[in-house]
């Protein structure tokens, strides 16, 4: 069937509208290409299709630079040129927190994008591991089979490193499954982080340099990975961040806590990791820190804050924690969200406690992916 591609969605297909008005969602495609494309799997409301030819390019397409695309299961976004990659990202938010969120377009102000470099950006990441036929790789692309890879362009130099000489990877892969933590694939999992001096693999303790501060992380605990513009992330949240008493929820080990630290300004960091509080203490001082999931601690609180700061997994927010943190009557929230359908919701729960959604901000953190980080700014209104 002939399809004409209208927009992405969040998982990154092209949607178009087939012939009996139902959406076809097309893997691989941009918006306005047009193609010939068959059905493989028949829904209730929509269809999935395949490419069968490319009848209309977007300007935008590339080839993919990588040796290991359409193989390797780590990047589904590389056919298209970074500026436009960062577009869609933006465009799918949007419509998003339009269609899902239900906020009107006009109602809030969308600042430029931030972007960095496209390649050789990412410096954390999970190796799989083949200690029988000593291979290191990642996942084939829908599968559970591992596929070999000598060199990752999206990673930093020093990560790279560890492919051409996996030594390291091998011995830290022993521990895991002397300590039997394999899990339950063929493979062990082996994180790691580099930081400009050193690399942590597993527990080792490393520090790391973000703008003019100073952290220190393992490989086993979440921090941003995008080498380059974590601190650009950082200082914009900070930016936004007003009054003498500012919270900071799903703090893990003080990323965003760092940079909203002032002085004389009251900084409150909640976590439940007691590995991420431990990090955290090493390299804030003056910051009340509190080991707690964030929705149990929250019931116990009637803090007077004017600013909250939301971190939360992709999953978002638990259902009750926006008008918890609603009842402390913050002037401003601040919510990070890597994933902008969960933000979509959790912006209707803050909007039935009296929050309006006044700026929005995409930071393209994942380069040749469709992952993609937003920053929100919601206000109190006034009565």
């Amino acid at each position: 069937m002939h399809l004409c591609i209208e927009k992405l969605i969040s998982g990154g297909e092209g949607l178009a509208i087939g012939d009996d008005g139902k959406k076809v969602f097309v893997a691989e495609t941009l918006p306005g290409e047009e193609v010939e494309a068959s059905i493989v799997q028949k829904k209730g409301g929509y269809n999935i299709a395949t490419v069968d030819s490319l009848l209309k390019a977007s300007e935008h397409r590339i080839q993919p630079p990588c040796p290991y695309w359409g193989v390797c299961g780590g990047c589904d976004f590389q056919y298209a040129d970074a500026p436009y990659q960062a577009a869609c990202k933006e465009a799918i938010v949007l419509d998003n927190l339009s269609r899902l969120g239900g906020l009107q377009r006009d109602a809030f102000s969308v600042e430029p994008s931030v972007t960095g470099p496209a390649w050789n950006y990412r410096n954390r990441v999970r190796f799989h591991v083949d200690l029988t036929h000593k291979t290191v790789g990642f996942l084939r692309r829908k599968s559970s089979d591992l596929v070999r890879i000598e060199s990752c362009p999206i990673l930093t130099g020093r990560l790279n490193a560890l492919l051409s000489d996996p030594k390291p990877l091998f011995e830290a892969a022993r521990r895991l499954m002397f300590a039997n933590h394999g899990g339950k694939t063929d493979y062990l999992e082996v994180p790691a982080f580099a930081s400009e001096d050193e690399i942590s693999l597993l527990d080792k303790e490393i520090s790391i340099t973000v703008g003019s501060k100073r952290f220190f992380v393992t490989s086993e605990v979440f921090f941003q990975s995008n080498h380059f513009l974590t601190a650009s992330l950082g200082d914009y949240v900070a930016s936004q961040a007003i009054g003498q008493t500012v919270m900071d929820l799903y703090s893990g080990v003080g990323t965003f806590s760092a940079f909203l630290a002032q002085p004389l300004r009251r900084l409150i960091a909640v976590e439940k990791q007691k590995q991420c509080i431990a990090l955290a203490k090493k390299h804030l001082t003056g910051c009340e820190f509190f080991t707690d999931a964030v929705e149990l601690w929250a019931k116990r609180q009637a803090i007077a804050v004017d600013t909250v700061v939301v971190d939360p997994p992709r999953t978002g927010l638990e259902e009750t924690v926006p008008s918890l943190i609603a009842s402390w009557a913050p002037k401003r929230v601040i919510y990070v969200s890597c994933n902008s359908v969960t933000l979509a919701r959790d912006l209707q729960r803050f909007a039935s406690e009296g929050y309006t959604t006044t700026t929005v901000k995409m930071f393209d953190l994942y380069p040749q992916t469709f992952h993609h980080e937003v920053v929100v700014v919601l206000d109190r209104r006034e009565n």
